[in-house]
């Protein structure tokens, strides 16, 4: 009896690395509350990839980014050195899933329990790994998924990271 090789399909995920590109605001009165744009770049290739933040998230991870020094320890910078305090490392980020117009994302974990994986909001994850230095991926799928990547004229939003990083200093007296 004959048998003919079926070929494999694979449902895994190929991760590819990126880095965080800007962040950007829309113009208007009421850009402090709209929501702000995260492009991650595609590290060895030119695919961008726009995510939808809240302002407060956004704040958050410009402070990090632009190394806004705020008086107090940020929820991120705790949830890092928590981290650090119990033996814990955050080895990589991922950028998991674009469902119903919601980007999905896991952070790795390596600790004395060993491995872990932890659900988590794009914009957590990413604040984590500009802080850890932890590596960004990926799924190629959603890179590669117009409706993902393509967010309207998100490059004529007026204000960048660095604008914003000014903005933050002001308000809070921050160096």
């Amino acid at each position: 009896m004959s048998h003919t090789p079926v070929a494999a399909t694979s449902t895994q995920p190929r991760w590819v690395d990126v880095c965080l590109a800007g962040i950007r605001r829309p113009g208007g009165e009421d850009a402090g509350t709209r929501i702000h744009l995260v492009i991650l770049r595609e590290n060895d290739g030119s695919r961008e990839l726009p995510i939808g933040v809240l302002a407060d998230a956004a704040v958050a991870l410009t402070t990090i980014v632009e190394n806004v020094e705020m008086p107090r320890p940020t929820t991120h910078r705790f949830t890092a050195n928590l981290l650090g305090a119990a033996g814990a490392r955050v080895t990589e980020v991922r950028v998991t899933e674009l469902a119903g117009g919601s980007f999905y994302a896991s952070v790795l974990l390596d600790g004395p329990a060993g491995q872990g994986e932890v659900d988590a909001r794009p914009s957590d994850a990413l604040c984590l790994a500009c802080i850890t230095g932890a590596p960004i991926r990926v799924d190629e799928r959603i890179l590669a998924d117009p409706a993902a990547t393509d967010a309207g004229k998100w490059r004529d939003y007026p204000t960048t990271g660095s604008d914003l990083a000014e903005e933050i200093r002001r308000a809070s007296g921050a160096r």
